[in-house]
């Protein structure tokens, strides 16, 4: 019957866990004395599951030496039975756990040299013999994980050669979108081209702060240019990035259980998104009312200043005499014309505002756009409107 003593802890900082075969030859005895002493219940040890094998003993180095010198000092002075002998060749057998003597006194031969040479040697073939197996089994071992790494280098190459595909697709789209958005500020220049025309028309005398305000204009077209050349580069920066995660794909096919709960959330951020963008949709719409309504207010600002210009005339023809009064007017005209300049330079700063919230909006569309479409297998199509560069 096994006496088999358990532990789980070691005895000291400085003691370490050995195999069979490591205690085996740390001690310089056998795999079988060591796994007799296990079984008697002299040596504990602590049951470990390995992969392959279940419940692989290890022993703790300090027991180990403790028996290796209690076993050594009494075998020194009091001489050992000889065990039977055995052929060159065959493996060595488990001794039976001693019996007490039932009063037969039991003949003690000594251990002859001869013998332990003997077995030493067979000890050696034994150990060569394990060693070249172990050898087979790392090479049978080795075949397999390159035959594997094989097969996940073909799979990964597919998976680069769809991604890349991917790549092509986006960059074409991200392409189309660019030039829209050029269109698109092409038409707005213009636009803007002409409403200056128009004041500087119907403002003649107001001609140096409108050209002024004609600056500054172009300063901001030029402004809104450079901003879709940094947008440009983003995207460059963007498609560097990519080109950089695909190579770090391969590397990473243990983490797709996490991507495609990261697609759930981004499917929850692309809703959160759409509302946000409806909102924005909403706002821009009122501030668009708010631009009418203050073009209408500067329609009616014009109105005042030629009915006044006329009253201006008529009093000068009438009133030749009367210079302080004209004076006290036309300053109270400068004041209203500073006022009606700050207003719309206010109006042009709102305008920036809304260009610049509509191309944060759509770089963050973009950007989902982009992670749908490399992780679903068919992304939404998304679309600019030219006129007011929505969606």
């Amino acid at each position: 019957m096994k006496q088999e003593q358990l532990v789980d802890e070691l005895a000291s900082p400085e003691d370490r866990w050995l195999t069979i075969s490591q205690a085996a030859r740390t001690s310089g005895q056998s795999e079988a004395t060591i796994e007799r002493w296990i079984s008697q219940g002299l040596l504990p040890v602590r049951r470990h599951s390995s992969e392959g094998r279940s419940q692989l003993p290890l022993i703790r180095a300090s027991d180990l030496a403790l028996l290796n010198t209690s076993v050594a000092a009494p075998a020194s002075s009091v001489p050992t039975p000889a065990p039977a002998r055995r052929e060159v060749g065959q493996p060595e057998q488990r001794s039976s756990p001693e019996r007490p003597a039932t009063g037969a006194a039991q003949e003690v031969h000594p251990v002859s040299p001869e013998f332990v040479t003997h077995e030493v040697a067979a000890l050696r073939r034994l150990i060569r013999e394990q060693s070249l197996r172990q050898h087979e089994a790392l090479e049978r071992l080795r075949s397999r994980l390159e035959a594997r790494f094989q097969q996940q280098q073909e799979a990964s190459a597919q998976e680069r050669l769809s991604v890349d595909e991917a790549l092509t697709r986006l960059q074409t789209s991200f392409e189309d979108e660019i030039a829209a958005l050029q269109i698109q500020t092409s038409t707005r220049q213009t636009e803007l081209e002409q409403q200056l025309e128009e004041l500087t028309t119907r403002l003649q005398q107001t001609s140096e702060q409108w050209l002024q305000t004609l600056a500054l204009l172009r300063q901001q077209i030029e402004a809104l240019t450079t901003h879709v050349q940094q947008e440009v580069e983003v995207h460059e920066q963007l498609t560097r990035e990519m080109l950089h995660l695909t190579t770090q794909l391969a590397e990473q096919r243990l983490q797709q259980e996490q991507m495609a709960h990261t697609l759930g959330q981004l499917t929850q951020q692309m809703t959160f998104l759409t509302a946000q963008v409806a909102e924005q949709r909403q706002r821009m719409e009122q501030q668009h009312d708010r631009q009418d309504q203050q073009g209408l207010q500067l329609n009616y600002l014009e109105r005042e200043l030629e009915e006044r210009r006329q009253v201006q005339q008529e009093e000068q023809q009438e009133l030749l005499g009367v210079l302080a009064g004209q004076q006290e007017q036309l300053g109270t005209l400068l004041l209203r014309l500073n006022e009606q300049t700050q207003r719309y330079e206010l109006l042009s700063q709102l305008y920036l505002n809304v260009e610049q919230q509509q191309g944060e909006h759509e770089r963050q569309l973009r950007r989902l756009y982009r992670f749908l479409e490399h992780f679903s297998p068919s992304p939404p199509s998304v679309g600019f409107d030219s006129h007011d560069g929505s969606l």
